[in-house]
Parts: C-alpha cells; structure tokens; sequence
C-alpha cells in the first residue's frame, strides 16, 4: 500500500466510525426524553404554606411517571425547588420532612387530601426498594410496585400496593404531597407543596390498554 493510499484508507475509516457515532446520538436523547405517561400539570402551593412559610414564593414542583410492565410498575420523577432535600444551611425551616404519594379521598383537585399509598422519602420512612434522591438537584425518583407495600406504620401512612392504586391512577385521583418542618396539627407536619398525576394523552391510551 502507498502512502497515498494509505492515507486515503484511514481518512474513510475515520469518517466511517463518526457516522456511526453520530448516528447513535438521537437514539439516545430520544430515550432520554421519553413522552411521560403521567405528569403534573400545576404545583399546588397550600395556603398553609403561603402563610407559614417565609419562602413559600420560591416553591415549585413537578412529578412525571411511566406505566411500564403492563401496569405492574410505575417509574416516577419527583422534582421541586424552595426546599431542601438535604440540610445545607444548618436551618431546618426549609428542610423537606417528608414526601409521600397520596390517593385522593375529597375529590378537590384545588386541594386533594388523603393516606398515603407510598412514602418515597424522609417520615415516616421510604418503602420503595428503587428509590434514589438527587439533593442538590431536588429531585427523588423510584419504581413503585406491590413489592413496595409497608402496613407496619398504620393508617393514613402505610405504603401500598401499586395495583390497587392503577383505577385511582389512570382517573386523575393519585397525587404526591411534599411536607416541611412546620406542623398544621399536633403531630402532623404540614404539606407545603402537592402536584396531581394526571394522565397524557399516552397515558389515558395505556389505562384503556389494560382495562381502566
């Protein structure tokens, strides 16, 4: 091989391996960014919050979840700012106490209330066996499937089954609460944050899917 053609070969190899390159890159932002099946469509800020609380302003939330599995597992992102997941300021005002998905029970979606169906962090405790938080960034992320079910605590704070939950789910009855270091009543402290999983339009496709 001359020179030359050596050249000639190498430089074609090179463009070679960056088409390929290239060419996984939309493959994987598109898994990445993946359409969710369930998201909240407002951060409901409470008026205990707006009242209690001096930087109720800064307070924003988000949650986004995939069915996957046919309904046996739901991947969910939780991500909210105003809070500390984590104590950086040696202040515990600001600090999250806990954080729980609730079913709804009043059927008000300015205000939902009702017992937990699963504790994803701090009190009383964290019963889903994928759970990972991210302080710096806010967020808390998991898996929830009926392995994760906790009756050890007693009503309303026992983590539930996921399948019990899929009707309440798919009818826009499944919220999340986040709750700071304030208490509302003795012993309960008081949700500053809630945002309502409602279902997409690929999320509503999926719960006829599976029969809800």
């Amino acid at each position: 091989m001359t020179k030359t053609n050596f050249l000639v070969f190498s430089l074609a190899a090179i463009l070679s391996l960056s088409v390929v390159a290239i060419s996984e890159i939309p493959q994987a932002t598109a898994d990445k960014s993946k359409n969710p099946d369930f998201v909240s469509d407002d951060c409901i800020v409470t008026n205990f919050a707006i009242v209690n609380y001096a930087n109720y302003a800064e307070l924003d939330c988000k949650i986004e979840a995939w069915l996957q599995e046919k309904g046996k597992h739901l991947k969910y992102e939780i991500e909210i700012s105003g809070m500390e997941l984590s104590d950086t300021n040696e202040d515990p005002i600001d600090n999250v106490d806990g954080m729980h998905i609730h079913k709804m029970t009043n059927d008000d979606f300015t205000n939902p209330k009702g017992p937990h169906q699963l504790n994803v962090f701090g009190n009383p405790g964290v019963d889903d066996s994928s759970n990972v938080a991210i302080p710096q960034k806010g967020i808390v992320k998991g898996i929830w499937d009926d392995k994760d079910e906790n009756l050890s605590y007693g009503e309303p704070d026992n983590s539930h089954k996921l399948s019990v939950n899929l009707s309440l789910l798919c009818e826009g009855k499944i919220f999340t609460a986040v709750h700071g270091y304030l208490e509302d009543r003795p012993h309960h402290k008081a949700p500053y944050m809630k945002m309502i999983l409602d279902p997409t339009d690929k999320g509503e496709q999926l719960c006829e899917k599976i029969g809800y």
